[in-house]
């Protein structure tokens, strides 16, 4: 039997580290430990969209079978509508501004469920590990690095890779290494302004999430008939999506303040709201939208909404990071669970491809990094921007000028611009490219 060649250590037990860990698998033979937080592995928020991208990863793992078993749909050929966009800021009943067509259907999924289907592809030679914070990590030298917790044990790899999230303890290190290596511009030079740079902001909106049983909307809600509803106003808006096959009504509701893009948030980013808050914040909208409000359950979550800035960095040594700690995102895409998977296979191929060894993980960082950083970063802008066109705060229509057919037409293609970005492409051609750079590297080292 011959000695694994490497270790690899994620932080951070989401659906980023679960994907690597078991691509990782699913290619090589490398001993993996995933350090979590939490006491036990699991996921917060509700519903989520799989796209065909997403879903050419889950099938390259060989997830179908258990999608099967749950009898979760796999997306379809074929124009599909997704999404009805409505102005509904009004007591009387509002109006239908589009209706947004993709080229395929889109999975609706629970979070959880997502969750559980990655567990089941992890390896034997993958190892759990609950209840453990990482604090720092120092490097020795002989390819070794050190992780140390907030229980004060530490723990050995010799590969780091961050799924820690939007508040990464390995991204804040990692940029410190990223600048001594000098290959930052030189406005990001000093610390502060990398850590400027490098730390969340608050998107100036409040999310209320909430997951509704079906039997309390009535069955010929409009809702029922298209994938998907955006109810828009100014700034504000509702997304609600049926999830797990008809099990649930996946509830979000956004409230951005004036000028809030940017600002210190005081409080926690995450608590339980009475569902009267929501109630006063949408008080005034049309019927169809005070219906769905009403099914609430009495308390719901509420999120202040946080995001990346554009991350200047993927990896950088032995280490890299992956999904929220490189690239948080606003929710209009429906695409965050998306780019942290492709994320974490393309990184996973790479690992465990059999040129790699441990002293070109460097290279294998860089070429994950050249990538996954810039597709990443552009997706967190589209979804920036996607967010205010739903609040009416885009081009071409702000929800105050006269609406006509031309405005609504452009204000479509706009719209359409930038989901489309996200339909095309297929990771396997992203690997591909990966893999002929990963050949170029190892013919010239």
């Amino acid at each position: 039997m011959t000695s694994p060649k490497f270790r690899v250590a994620i932080c951070g037990g989401g659906i980023g580290g679960l994907t690597l860990a078991a691509t990782l698998g699913k290619y090589g033979d490398i001993p993996v430990d995933i350090y979590e937080s939490a006491t036990e592995i699991g996921t917060i928020g509700a519903g989520l969209l799989v796209w065909k991208r997403t879903w050419e990863v889950m099938q390259q793992l060989g997830l179908q079978a258990e999608m099967d078993k749950r009898n979760i749909p796999i997306p379809r050929e074929g124009k599909a509508p997704i999404l009805t966009c409505r102005r509904a800021d009004t007591p009387v009943e509002g109006k239908d501004l589009f209706h947004l067509v993709a080229p395929y259907t889109a999975i609706p999924l629970h979070r959880m469920h997502l969750v559980d289907i990655l567990k089941s592809a992890l390896p034997d030679n993958c190892t759990i590990h609950t209840s453990k914070r990482l604090m720092f990590y120092t490097h020795t030298g002989d390819y070794t690095t050190m992780l140390h917790f907030d229980d004060g044990s530490t723990a050995a790899t010799n590969v780091l890779i961050g799924a820690d999230g939007i508040r990464s303890v390995v991204r804040t290190q990692l940029g410190a290494e990223v600048q001594k290596s000098g290959r930052l511009p030189q406005e990001l030079q000093s610390p502060a302004a990398l850590q400027k740079a490098i730390e969340p902001k608050w998107t100036g909106t409040i999310i209320y999430r909430s997951l509704i049983k079906p039997t309390k909307v009535r069955a010929d809600h409009p809702l029922w008939t298209s994938a998907g509803f955006c109810y828009s106003g100014k700034m504000k808006h509702i997304i609600v999506y049926p999830i797990s096959n008809g099990a649930f009504i996946n509830f979000l509701a956004f409230y951005t303040v004036p000028d809030g893009e940017g600002t210190p948030y005081e409080g926690k980013w995450m608590r339980d709201a009475p569902k009267e808050e929501v109630l006063d914040a949408f008080q005034g909208w049309e019927p169809d939208v005070r219906e769905v409000l009403d099914a609430l359950d009495p308390v719901v979550s509420r999120w202040a909404l946080h995001t990346m800035g554009f991350v200047p960095f993927a990896g950088e040594g032995r280490v890299a990071i992956l999904g929220d700690s490189m690239h948080a995102m606003t929710t209009h895409l429906g695409a965050g669970a998306g780019q942290a998977m492709e994320d974490s296979y393309l990184l996973g191929r790479l690992l465990s491809h059999p040129s790699t060894t441990l002293s070109n993980v460097p290279a294998v960082m860089q070429i994950y990094e050249d990538l996954r950083l810039a597709p990443a970063n552009q997706t967190v802008a589209l979804s920036r921007e996607l967010g205010l066109m739903y609040e009416l705060n885009g081009p071409v229509y702000n929800g105050e000028e006269p609406v006509d057919e031309d405005v609504l037409r452009r204000w479509k293609e706009e719209i359409y611009k930038r989901w489309e970005v996200y339909w095309q492409g297929r990771p396997e051609d992203d690997w591909k490219i990966a893999e002929g750079r990963l050949q170029h590297v190892t013919k010239h080292t």
